[in-house]
This record gives C-alpha cells, structure tokens and sequence, in this order.
C-alpha cells in the first residue's frame, strides 16, 4: 500500500457531472424545475408528501432556519456538547440561548434528562445511529450523519417537529459539496421557510435572506439521491468488513434502529498511538471529537468518548481491500 488512503472523501462521478453539464446547457442556472424535483424526490425518500421540503445553502442554514421558523429567539435552546459548533452558530444568530447536555456513558447520544426547562431541542443522530426521540415540547433533528437511517420502521427526520439535511462534500450524499434541506411533517413549518427565502418584489418589510440552492446543486444531489441506497449498501459492507476483524468498533444495539454506517468509530485508550501508527501505515485516521471542540468543558462523559476514539476511513469509494488493510493495520495498532 503505497498512496495514503484519505480519512473521507467525495463519491462521485460521470453521472454527477453529466447532470451538472446539463443543467449549464440549458442556461437555467436559477429558479429552474431542479430544485422543487429535488426536493420532492426527497420527500418521497422519507415518506414525507410533496412539497414538505426546502433546499438550502447548507445544513447550517437548514439549522438557523428552522430555529426561525420555530420563533425561538431569546429561548433556551437544549443541544448536545459533542457536536458540530454549527448547532451552537445556529443558536446565536437566533439569539437563542443555547444551554449544553453531557452525552450518555460511553455513547455519543445525548442525554436529555437535564433538558425539560429547554423551549426546544437539537437531537443529533451522531456517526448514523439511529436512536428513539426523546420526548419534549418540540424537536429539531440533526440528520448531518444519518440520512436513511431510521427508527421503529419511520425514517429519521420525520420523528420531530422539523429534520435537518446536510449535504457537503463527505456526508450521506452530496449535492456538489455544499448543500443542506428542511423536511418537516408540518407544511407550515415549510411554507414559512420557504416566505423567508423568497424577498424579490414583496412589498411587506419582514426580514428574508438568500439561501437558496443553485440548479448544478440540485441536479448533482438528484443523481446522488438516486445513488444513496447503494451508497448505504456499500458503508456497510465496510462496516461489517472492519467488524470481522474483531475490531472494537462503537456501535448500538436496538432492534429497532436502522443504522446508516456513516463512521467507524474503534475504541481504544491510547488514540493517538493508533492514528500515529496507521499513519506510519499510509492510511489517515482521526480522533472523531477532540476534548477541546466540546461546547461544554463540563461534560463528563463526552470528554471521556473524545480520550477513548479513533474514526478510519469510511466511505463508498473505499475497496474492500482497503477496508481489509486498514482493518488488518488497525488490530497490530491497537496491540502495540
């Protein structure tokens, strides 16, 4: 094994670019019939009726928008502290007042025993497990890392009040490297996104701004869509490849969760050994969550996860063969 396999990257191909080209020869760059059949196609995907959908710029605007759509300025908003700094961005510039939940032991869920006095939550399928939707007054669900997976035979994202959708570069699908939606059982919810998006010729003096997705955006996440199931497939197929080994790999067991394998978290109590030696091995693996990116210092178990992880490669393009090696280095790592 001579190139270094990366960490993460893209999955795509002729199909993608082929979409792209022809979006740009028809010259509608911009409030074409891409976006909508995205979003519907979306839908469908989840099991959501047409039109309970929004594209946007990222799933960062997906969060800042459905915390607007929700009103929850000046509130309390509950977020998990091992989690993306975007939820916490989201929050502020809502002037929200986020207020930080620990993990459960040796899980990266979120427990949310401490956050009843919270006006909402932003439960985060963390590394694609799917987990039961605690209860409380209303819920945003953060499907960055989990889209597809789903809980008691219902797809992620349609358990809460509103679902978050990313799609950048490395996540479930991509729609050409930034990317993001807001799904929501709720067409209120939706058409009230949808008002903030659109401000050309309104005569009214709400505030609005531009979040919208491009055509090539929306034409690349299409064929991803499309791709996604096989894209599934193939995780975990890796996945059970590194299972095999014999590997300690994080995972939950739930008969009712369908879990999407979006990393491969191993365990083990010396994690920048094991990232130094894979690395003296040509593969790159990272420490999923350092202790220094916490929301909050305070949370006891989450900053234990982050001594305790080491993430390897994951990702559709991924040989078999690669995934054996890795595997095969990963086991001799965590022996040293």
């Amino acid at each position: 094994m001579t190139a270094t396999i990366p960490h993460n990257r893209p999955t795509v191909g002729k199909e993608e670019a082929a979409a792209a080209a022809k979006v740009i020869e028809t010259g509608y760059l911009a409030g074409g019939q891409q976006t909508p059949l995205f979003e519907d196609e979306i839908c469908e995907f989840l099991g959501l009726p047409a039109g309970h959908a929004v594209a946007v710029t990222s799933g960062s605007s997906a969060l800042f928008l459905a915390l607007k759509v929700l009103g929850l300025g000046q509130r309390p908003v509950a977020i998990p502290s091992y989690v993306c700094s975007s939820l916490k961005h989201a929050c502020v510039m809502n002037q929200c007042r986020p207020t930080y939940l620990d993990n459960q032991a040796d899980l990266p869920v979120v427990d949310t025993t401490s956050a009843t006095n919270a006006s909402a939550l932003i439960y985060p399928y963390m590394y694609g497990f799917a987990s039961a939707l605690p209860s409380h007054q209303c819920v945003i669900e953060d499907l960055a890392q989990a889209l597809g997976a789903s809980y008691g035979g219902q797809k992620l994202g349609t358990l809460g009040d509103i679902g978050v959708l990313s799609f950048y570069a490395t996540k479930m699908l991509t729609s050409g490297g930034q990317g993001g939606m807001l799904v929501s059982k709720d067409k209120a919810m939706i058409d009230a996104a949808r008002d903030f998006l659109e401000f050309d010729q309104r005569v009214d003096d709400q505030a609005r701004f531009n979040l919208h997705i491009t055509e090539v955006q929306a034409a690349i996440g299409r064929v991803q869509l499309r791709r996604l199931p096989d894209f599934i497939e193939k995780r975990a197929e890796l996945w059970d490849i590194y299972q095999s080994y014999g590997l300690p790999l994080l995972d939950i067991n739930d008969n009712k969760a369908q879990h999407v394998r979006y990393r491969v978290i191993v365990k083990t109590p010396s994690p920048e050994n094991l990232v130094k030696f894979l690395h003296q091995q040509q593969v790159t693996a990272i420490n999923p969550f350092n202790e220094t990116e916490l929301l909050d210092k305070g949370s006891i178990n989450a900053a234990k996860l982050c001594r305790q992880t080491v993430s390897l490669p994951l990702y559709p393009s991924l040989t078999l063969e690669q995934a054996k090696y890795i595997a095969e280095h990963t086991r001799i790592g965590l022996d040293l």
